[in-house]
């Protein structure tokens, strides 16, 4: 079965500077991130490099995915986060906002929950199982955050 992505809702603050550099131009009020992720748009010699990146990515994310998935309690303790009744809360400081996703699919009466996050060196895939009957309803940033509420 094919993991669902969720989407997840930004905090107010961090989505309006994000739109003061939808339209980026080169010039002093831009930065550096905006204007490599600009460049490297503009290099379609390089898409065998980049069919080949993301053909590598998807084999290790295979198997990391295949290796192990936790209860929720084990990974709410791995990753120093909180689980209250319906609510999930996930620190990720170093974490990329346009790197992150939440995925869920169903497994044998359960839903498992996958966390994917790039970083600047490396990243993260996590997955996990709900309680049986639990569902992910959604996600959103609060600060250095995520917040994941279950229904």
């Amino acid at each position: 079965m094919e993991w669902t992505s969720i989407d997840v809702e930004s905090d107010k603050d961090i989505r309006e500077e994000v739109g003061g550099l939808a339209d980026l131009k080169v010039g002093l009020d831009t930065d550096a991130e905006s204007m490599h992720r600009e460049f490297m748009r503009g290099l379609p010699h390089l898409s065998d490099v980049q069919e080949m990146h993301s053909s590598v990515v998807s084999e290790i994310e295979s198997r990391a995915l295949n290796d192990e998935i936790s209860s929720l309690g084990e990974f709410v303790s791995e990753i120093g986060g909180e689980w209250s009744g319906n609510d999930i809360r996930i620190p990720l400081p170093s974490v990329q906002r346009d790197g992150f996703s939440i995925g869920t699919r169903e497994d044998g009466g359960a839903q498992l929950v996958r966390i994917m996050s790039s970083e600047s060196f490396g990243g993260m895939i996590r997955s996990f199982r709900l309680p049986e009957g639990m569902r992910v309803e959604g996600a959103k940033w609060e600060g250095d955050i995520v917040s994941i509420r279950l229904e």
